[in-house]
């Protein structure tokens, strides 16, 4: 019984610490198997305002898997909302599987979920590494704090590189039990340099073998060109 209060407090402890770290606001994402992605970008693009004007997001914008894709097509849209009550309130307001036969015609639905930010970051879509992970309880507080430093050590290196950290909410079978991490550079060729500066024994990578030791488990890798086609006024 003493184990298990001990426990209980970690965990009550370590969520505080998660909870002072969260980012503001919430993310949707509409995860699809499209035809053709960028046709598809294009089509949400030129109808922008009357598509996401059912569930008024803050921003929205697609990411495009261009590495460590699950299927062809792959790709989702975003939405960003002022918190998680907007996001699940005004995303009501949209039928996924009710549109038109011409945006119906250029996709087919995979599933769809709700993000809470656990680790603040700047929105600004870019060329972005995207790891689903495990992480126990126990460490998430100090998995957190090291992504920050990690975070905080790349960009005094001279790099435009931000972390996010998300847990989902209703992610069904595709995104139950895992975090997911994104870091996020300018383009592929900023990736592309941190990967190098890293296995030529950059000073910012001790920081990146501390953040990723406290994974559990690397679920999935993958890479994405993401951005964002839509802003509320």
């Amino acid at each position: 019984m003493k184990k298990i209060i001990i426990l209980m407090v970690a965990s009550v402890m370590s969520l505080g610490l998660v909870a002072q770290s969260a980012n503001e606001g919430s993310f949707t994402s509409l995860h699809i198997k499209a035809k053709n992605p960028n046709q598809y970008t294009d089509f949400l693009k030129q109808n922008a305002k009357q598509i996401f004007k059912a569930t008024n997001p803050d921003a929205a914008g697609v990411c495009i898997t261009t590495s460590g894709n699950n299927y062809p097509g792959e790709m989702f849209v975003w939405s960003a909302f002022s918190s998680v009550e907007a996001a699940f309130t005004q995303s009501q307001g949209y039928d996924i599987y009710n549109v038109s036969k011409e945006l119906e015609a250029l996709r087919e639905v995979v599933y769809n979920v709700t993000w809470k930010p656990i680790k603040g970051f700047e929105l600004d879509p870019g060329y972005e590494r995207v790891t689903r992970v495990r992480v126990s309880a126990a460490n998430l507080a100090g998995y957190i704090e090291a992504g920050t430093k990690m975070e905080a050590a790349i960009q005094k290196a001279g790099h435009d590189f931000k972390l996010g950290i998300m847990q989902p909410l209703g992610g069904g079978s595709y995104e139950t039990g895992t975090l997911l991490v994104r870091g996020i550079s300018r383009t592929a060729t900023d990736v592309g340099k941190l990967v190098d500066e890293y296995f030529a024994g950059a000073k910012w990578a001790a920081s990146y073998n501390a953040f990723i030791a406290l994974q559990d488990e690397v679920v999935h890798d993958s890479y994405e060109q993401c951005e964002q086609i839509y802003t509320a006024r």
